[in-house]
């Protein structure tokens, strides 16, 4: 891949996204109905893939701590804006929230899963007393490609005209291509990166003064300082009195963040091919290495673009959904890289890295997007900074150690392999498992959402 090419592909990947990419993309499904709906709504149906099914079962909607797909759906077909592909929530009002669940207490919006399709897919079909209006978000999360209203279309995407996804050509990007590019770019063309930092950390402050999620960003911070109870001046500057530590700082931050982004934060998150998460893993941990290690933002920016084109390297091999926890493979396998390029390793050291963090975490599945995804990014990031340490010291598995293989190259088709051909299986057991479990009561359901 070019030197230009691969500028434009940090550009087209790395984007913010207003709240969690599931709820985002059923939110653009119904979105894009809504201007064809005239009629009272008798059925409101939206069906996903297995895989999207399980990333929208737990998690919150931006502007309120209600998880599920359905209000996400009917926030979306209230008020939000599918001209704005990922930040389609951002003109949702409290307002406009109550309206949504008003929508839902109605019992006529419902959730189906769709076995047949895989990875990004999201079909909403709203039935009315005038017309039947369907929309279609696929292959993307915010790849909408389809709306018809009574069976004829209003708007088709053309595949041809459409840009070639990445994941289509995964022999295009080289590890050569990667070292070479994050070795020679600008500050022109990765500066941006360092505002994906700046984006993220703002959401990890939101997410810590705003006690979302699992509260594990605060509960982070708190131990770091030694102050319990929590102090009246913690909420009005949380990040003031950050912990020296790398490695404790980017845990408060990566899990305030997700706290945030997983607990209903109005705030962006840069996201990585389309998934928060993954952005908030890569970019925060290695913004707080290059202020710490006194390095100047180009030194930054280079390491930050060298990690999401690991990123990148791993995620065009699995795709945007995996039955595996991507924060732990390909994040956490990009901090490693750009960690290890800030520390000076050598690029057999920084593979290294990279292999010390995808032979222990290969296993990690994704259960879906939820609270409780602060938990595994807080495992990835130790992981990756600890990889690197490992690394500095020549230790880094190979042939004899299980899924791992001496080259970098290597490791990652045997792991691609092995996630890719267990993925249905795994998704359809963790989706039925998911969907068989006892509902909580209405108290606990009260508890859970807050105004």
């Amino acid at each position: 891949m070019l030197h230009h090419e691969i500028t434009n592909l940090l550009r087209d990947e790395l984007a913010p996204a207003t709240g969690c990419t599931g709820p985002t993309a059923y939110a653009l499904a119904a979105a894009a109905c809504r201007a064809y709906v005239t009629g009272d709504i008798r059925h409101f149906r939206v069906y996903v893939s297995p895989a999207y099914l399980k990333i929208g079962f737990g998690v919150a909607t931006p502007g309120t701590s209600t998880p599920g797909i359905e209000i996400a759906a009917a926030a979306g077909f209230v008020a939000g804006d599918p001209a704005r592909g990922m930040q389609v929530l951002q003109p949702v009002t409290a307002a406009d929230l109550e309206r949504a669940h008003s929508l839902c207490a109605q019992g006529r919006l419902s959730v189906h899963s769709a076995p047949e399709q895989k990875g990004v897919y999201v079909r909403c079909e709203i039935e009315t007393s005038r017309e039947t209006v369907v929309s279609v978000v696929s292959h993307t999360h915010d790849g909408l490609c389809l709306v018809q209203v009574n069976g004829a279309d209003v708007f088709r995407a053309d595949p041809s005209a459409l840009p070639d996804r990445i994941e289509n050509h995964p022999d295009s990007l080289s590890l050569s291509d990667i070292f070479q590019y994050a070795r020679t770019c600008t500050l022109d063309e990765t500066g941006f990166l360092l505002e994906g930092y700046r984006i993220n950390r703002a959401l990890a402050e939101d997410g810590i003064r705003g006690a979302y999620g699992l509260g594990t960003g605060r509960a982070l911070l708190l131990r770091a300082l030694d102050r319990q109870p929590a102090p009246s001046d913690l909420l009005q500057d949380p990040l003031h009195d950050l912990p020296a530590s790398i490695e404790m700082q980017s845990l408060i931050l990566v899990c305030g963040a997700c706290d945030g982004r997983m607990g209903g934060s109005r705030l962006p998150a840069m996201a990585a091919m389309g998934d928060g998460n993954q952005g908030l893993t890569l970019l925060l941990p290695l913004g707080v290495a290059g202020h710490a290690l006194g390095k100047s933002d180009l030194e930054t920016a280079r390491a930050m673009a060298l990690g999401a084109l690991i990123l990148f390297y791993i995620k065009m091999r699995i795709g945007r959904a995996s039955a595996m926890c991507l924060c732990a493979l390909a994040s956490a396998a990009g901090v490693a890289a750009g960690y290890g390029a800030l520390r000076g390793l050598s690029e057999r050291q920084i593979e290294g890295a990279v292999k010390n963090v995808l032979s222990p975490l290969a296993g990690m599945l994704c259960d879906g997007a939820k609270n409780a995804c602060a938990l595994k990014m807080s495992v990835a990031v130790s992981t990756a900074l600890r990889a690197v340490d490992w690394a500095a010291l020549d230790v880094q598995p190979g042939y004899y150690d299980g899924l791992c293989d001496d080259s970098l190259e290597q490791t990652v088709h045997i792991i691609t392999q092995v996630t890719n051909q267990t993925m249905e299986m795994l998704d359809r057991c963790m989706v039925n498992a998911i969907l068989h479990k006892a509902p909580p009561d209405a108290q606990q359901r009260k508890e859970m959402d807050r105004p």
